[in-house]
């Protein structure tokens, strides 16, 4: 394809990047405002797992860190114990929840859960995936059967306007592993 062929398509990646900016704003505020005066702490975008995969040449940088940034996390002030949040929007078409399921590997894991300081058997993210993804029903039955046993962790947010999905999840599914 040439070159006047690519310039006139779409950028969907920058419409999709915005998009998921939108979401994941959403979830930030939400957040933010919910933890004032209690015994939580809200970091968006934390570095804690930047460098899990150890260090990487950078060129003229030399040595940097690899390895992922979460939306955010979440931490209890009394226990120390966080958990990791991963926000996903997307229309009903695409692959963001396939991306999202990189958090599943057993190293990710492991190595999340000892930053975080979870105990054994606790798996320290909460998945959140929001627009046509949590509600098109194709991609809600294979989201549902990806996360059959965990779904604590899992939160189909249907409209970013609504708060108390968010609140309501957190509270009863969230907030008892921060404990």
């Amino acid at each position: 394809m040439g070159r006047e062929h690519l310039e006139g398509r779409d950028n969907w990646q920058r419409d999709s990047a915005i998009r998921g900016s939108e979401a994941e704003r959403a979830f930030d505020a939400i957040m933010q405002n919910y933890v004032i005066d209690t015994d939580y702490e809200y970091e968006y975008k934390p570095k804690d797992l930047r460098g899990i995969y150890g260090l990487q040449p950078s060129g003229r940088r030399g040595e940097q860190p690899h390895g992922i940034l979460p939306e955010a996390v979440i931490r209890s002030k009394t226990t120390g114990r966080a958990v990791y949040v991963e926000v996903k929007r997307q229309r009903a078409a695409g692959n963001a929840h396939e991306r999202a399921c990189k958090y599943f590997a057993p190293g990710i894991i492991a190595s999340a859960r000892a930053i975080a300081r979870q105990p054994e058997g606790i798996i320290p993210f909460w998945w959140i995936f929001t627009n046509g993804i949590a509600t098109d029903p194709r991609y809600v039955q294979e989201i549902t059967h990806w996360f059959h046993g965990v779904e604590r962790h899992l939160l189909l947010w249907e409209s970013i306007q609504d708060y108390e999905p968010v609140i309501s999840h957190f509270e009863r599914h969230i907030q008892p592993m921060l404990g």
